[in-house]
């Protein structure tokens, strides 16, 4: 990873649950397992910031912890029904601020604000990787674009929070939550 260059990454929140969680139980460990391969590669994340919504709150969540990032933000900006203006007057407004110092932020949002963004189409829990020599070209969207498909759940990560797909099922997204923060330590 080059010292000089600057990472965003927008993805779009997971599956939607079935309907005592915002998003499928097998995605949370999916958008935590997205979130760890990220913190691999990439700078610290500086920020998580999501929709309102409840499936990007949780999908969010998951990723961030995968990150480890405790920076999480809530931004109505990147709501679907924000007219486009309003999402790039948001993001360009935070990269003109951003300290030389920071080098990476994760956006988590709706197909709508991705779309309005120019970026191309995202399954749900894909993720967009924006690289650019410095923040300025990023904001003149002088930058590299790759897509990353959501990770597929490893038998490690099962075996380390000691769950089959029957009986994860059974457990709460904080359930889940907590699960998955023992073994992030």
């Amino acid at each position: 990873m080059p010292e000089n260059k600057v990472y965003i990454s927008i993805g779009r929140h997971a599956r939607y649950g079935l309907g005592d969680t915002a998003i499928l139980r097998e995605d949370m460990l999916s958008a935590y397992a997205i979130g760890k391969m990220l913190q691999q590669i990439l700078p610290t994340c500086s920020c998580v910031y999501h929709s309102p919504l409840e499936r990007a709150i949780i999908t969010a969540k998951f990723q961030a912890l995968g990150l480890n990032c405790n920076h999480l933000l809530e931004n109505k900006f990147l709501d679907e029904s924000t007219p486009k203006y309003e999402v790039q007057k948001f993001i360009n407004h935070l990269l003109e601020l951003t300290d030389t110092n920071v080098r990476y932020y994760h956006f988590v949002t709706h197909l709508p604000v991705i779309e309005k963004l120019g970026l191309p189409f995202l399954t749900a829990g894909e993720i967009c990787l924006l690289t650019a020599d410095n923040w300025q070209a990023m904001l003149s969207e002088n930058y590299a674009l790759q897509t990353i498909s959501p990770c597929q759940t490893n038998l490690e990560l099962w075996q380390k929070i000691e769950q089959t797909p029957a009986t994860l099922e059974k457990l709460s997204t904080d359930e889940i939550y907590a699960l998955l923060q023992t073994v992030n330590t």
